[in-house]
């Protein structure tokens, strides 16, 4: 049975609810599924994933999208209850409302780029390269006072408590240095914001050299018997064996095996490394 869920998600291509019902979205702007039972994800106009974990006691919203609509009233329609924010890290896209909520939950090293990245100016840059200057309805938009909100620091093994489900952190440096994962051991589910999406970006100015991040997929690797399912940042979810192609890809680039490719989007050039179902963009001065 956990296997046909899995093979269901994995094959769900556009986060459809899996109970073939649909989903009320009150919002053109953003598209919200319930993938699993009590874990939502919040599509924000095809940019980023956004997930929302909701227990018995609380609700963990992990990251919060762009920024450009109204996070705060969408999630409230979903659920009423407490609610804890973490950014998986610091970048604009996964941190960019932020300032819709009182409290951040995010690494210490990258607290000062969501700071940032809050800031409006940061959020129309990010707005035009990533929403290609798409701008919601006005009734999307927020329209409340913007936050300043308080940065909470988390490192590994803290642990989110909902009530019935708790999520851990795992400090995953490699995309940002302090990007994290959130381990949902209960329900066998890894929560990994850009640590392992199909293609990951290793070669922005703040990424950690890549044998930084190499270390970050041997420790993971070392932890598949805890997770079964990946829900990334951007993409579908993914079988937790997907990071084995990850190692493979990185240890052929450092060793000087992979025969990579020119690779180039708005943040920059790049050299691309393939690897079974995984891609790393990476800086070949930054190893």
């Amino acid at each position: 049975m956990k296997n046909k869920l899995i093979l269901a998600l994995l094959f769900c291509c556009s986060f459809h609810n899996l109970s073939g019902q649909d989903i009320q979205s009150p919002s053109p702007w953003f598209t919200v599924n319930e993938v699993l039972p009590r874990v939502w994800v919040i599509d924000d106009h095809k940019a980023v994933n956004i997930y929302l974990v909701i227990g018995t006691d609380s609700a963990l919203l992990i990251d919060t999208g762009m920024g450009a609509a109204d996070l705060f009233t969408q999630v409230r329609k979903l659920t009423a209850k407490p609610l804890i924010v973490v950014n998986t890290h610091g970048h604009g896209d996964h941190a960019g409302a932020d300032y819709q909520f009182s409290k951040i939950y995010i690494h210490a090293a990258d607290s000062s780029d969501a700071r940032a990245c809050n800031l409006p100016e940061s959020r129309a840059n990010a707005a035009k390269n990533m929403l290609r200057s798409a701008v919601p309805q006005p009734a999307d938009t927020y329209k409340k006072k913007e936050i300043h909100p308080k940065f909470v620091a988390v490192k590994d093994g803290y642990i989110f408590d909902l009530g019935d489900r708790h999520i851990q952190v795992i400090e995953t440096p490699g995309h940002t240095p302090g990007s994290i994962c959130l381990l949902d051991k209960g329900k066998k589910l890894l929560f990994s914001g850009d640590n392992d999406n199909t293609a990951v970006w290793l070669f922005l100015p703040d990424c950690t050299p890549l044998s930084v991040y190499y270390k970050t997929l041997q420790k993971l690797s070392g932890r598949l018997s805890e997770f079964d399912l990946l829900l990334p940042g951007h993409g579908i979810p993914k079988k937790n064996d997907f990071i084995l192609d990850q190692v493979e890809c990185v240890k052929s680039i450092l060793n000087h095996t992979c025969v990579s490719e020119p690779y180039e989007t708005f943040a920059g050039k790049a050299q691309l490394c393939k690897y079974g179902q995984a891609s790393v963009a990476y800086n070949p001065d930054n190893l």
